[in-house]
């Protein structure tokens, strides 16, 4: 990445940030809205590689954190890096994402970033399965309506985000 790449990224990060706490409050319907930082960090991926990808899903998952329970500090950081990992990974494997691969994409990564964000602050069998039922099932459909028009409108002639 190209230090314009890294100056680009960054702006889009704080972008990213300042849309989730205003823009994500405003398009909630019943309580669920649309994960911005996951469309953003799975974006990053896509586009960079597994490295990159790693260092802004840990950037965006420590930032998630500040404002998080002090118990649960550093889950957001874990899970985040590991969907940027994996989601690098991917397209390193399958080289060239189409925009439905891509949302496809998006749908895993937002299931495995709550999958371990459950997992590492070791919430109850039963609380677990109401929040995914109530709460990232609901939200996984809303981010991947805002998340595949975000990829088709970015597509362009490129297949890249």
């Amino acid at each position: 990445m190209s230090n314009g790449g890294w100056l680009k990224t960054l702006l889009l990060f704080v972008l990213v940030f300042a849309v989730q706490s205003t823009a994500g409050e405003w398009l909630q319907i019943l309580g669920i809205g649309p994960d911005f930082v996951v469309i953003f960090v799975v974006s990053v991926a896509l586009r960079f590689g597994a490295a990159t990808g790693c260092l802004w899903g840990f950037l965006a998952g420590f930032t998630q954190d500040v404002y998080a329970p002090v118990e649960w500090l550093g889950a957001n950081s874990i899970a985040m890096t590991i969907v940027g990992f994996a989601v690098g990974q991917l397209e390193e494997h399958f080289l060239t994402l189409y925009v439905p691969a891509k949302i496809g994409v998006l749908a895993l990564a937002f299931f495995v970033n709550d999958l371990f964000y459950f997992l590492i602050t070791g919430l109850d069998k039963d609380v677990v399965t109401n929040l995914f039922l109530t709460k990232t099932v609901p939200e996984c459909l809303y981010t991947l309506i805002i998340g595949g028009i975000l990829f088709y409108l970015s597509s362009g002639k490129k297949s890249n985000v």
